[in-house]
């Protein structure tokens, strides 16, 4: 059996697909934990060093770490997504119990099953995870009604038994 899909990847939903992963990953996001730190050393620094001014500069600096990194991620993703021709072109995916098989303009990657190490689900699709910050996203909206992602999910969670399968 094989499964046949094509699509445009918008560029928000590569991004969203990036966070996505990140929030996998991480049960609470790096900068939450090095802007949260921040802000406790400061704050003692502050209190403990006779009211010391210059810890409202780490108070300053532990707030605006967790506010303006998902900014810079959104700003690098979509640098990233602009300087990359194959984000932009059709994709024509097809699935098999062989592997995954992508068309993009005139470049064809046939890609076995053990390339990959995991698969994850997001509300808007299936990342197929080969890297740390690595993946292919394949769109919920691509494949042709529900039938045709339960297949997917079936045959994807088989082929990936004993690497992680996880729904979001």
């Amino acid at each position: 059996m094989s499964l046949n899909i094509r699509f445009h990847l918008d560029w928000n939903e590569y991004y969203e697909a990036k966070e996505f992963l990140l929030r996998d990953r991480y049960p609470v996001t790096p900068e939450k934990i090095v802007g949260g730190l921040l802000l406790i050393v400061s704050a003692l620094w502050f209190f403990l060093d006779s009211l010391n001014m210059y810890a409202i500069l780490g108070l300053a600096a532990g707030l605006a770490v967790p506010l303006t990194a998902p900014m810079i991620r959104r700003w690098n993703a979509r640098r990233k997504w602009q300087r990359e021709p194959f984000y932009r072109i059709e994709h024509i995916v097809s699935v098999s119990e062989d592997g995954v098989e992508y068309l993009m303009g005139q470049t064809k990657s046939d890609l076995t099953w053990l390339y990959y190490q995991r698969m994850i689900e997001s509300p808007a699709g299936f990342l197929l995870i080969y890297g740390n910050d690595s993946f292919n996203f394949l769109p919920k909206r691509a494949f042709q009604g529900e039938e045709m992602i339960i297949a997917f999910r079936e045959m994807a969670t088989k082929k990936l038994k004993g690497h992680e399968v996880s729904a979001g």
